[in-house]
């Protein structure tokens, strides 16, 4: 994708979650409009490119939310990276079953915070924090970036941001 793109999406990415997303009543769990770009990302670039993306993407949201500088932006590059390299087996990018990839996407970027924290602070209560707050953000996450997909197809914005990889390949 090209840079402006990115900023663009950098720049509105905080916003958006706030103004979107943030008032809505599901049990206090907003789903995470910026794990659903980044995915979206990964299936429509590389892994490099993803991984790139993911690391901004989360070093957006650690200054924004005001929590360990770094954090997301860590979990959020190995996510992308993996995006990316999902991106390059996914054959129908409207295809329904791009839900359950990001649910397992979502519930594994959770999971993996999880376990960082686990290690560096211990005691967390994984448990309870799987079935009351990952799954259920997992699910809004994944619905969300469905309809991203789905929104992004319809408008024709695949052709759009493919068109320097078609451009190397001819």
């Amino acid at each position: 994708m090209k840079s402006r793109v990115y900023l663009i999406v950098l720049l509105l990415l905080l916003p958006l979650q706030a103004s979107l997303f943030g008032p809505l009543p599901l049990g206090g769990i907003a789903p995470d409009l910026g794990l659903a770009v980044l995915y979206c990302i990964g299936l429509l670039t590389g892994p490099v490119e993803a991984a790139l993306a993911g690391v901004a993407i989360g070093l957006i949201q650690d200054l924004g939310s005001a929590s360990l500088i770094g954090f997301s932006g860590l979990t959020r590059g190995v996510m992308g990276l993996f995006a990316g390299l999902l991106g390059r087996r996914v054959l129908d990018i409207q295809s329904p079953s791009n839900i359950v990839l990001l649910f397992v996407f979502c519930l594994a970027e959770s999971l993996l915070s999880a376990l960082f924290l686990e290690i560096t602070y211990g005691s967390v209560p994984l448990v309870g924090l799987f079935f009351g707050r990952m799954v259920p953000r997992a699910v809004t996450t994944a619905l969300v970036g469905y309809a991203l997909l789905r929104l992004m197809t319809g408008k024709n914005v695949l052709a759009w941001m493919r068109r320097r990889e078609l451009q190397k390949e001819l």
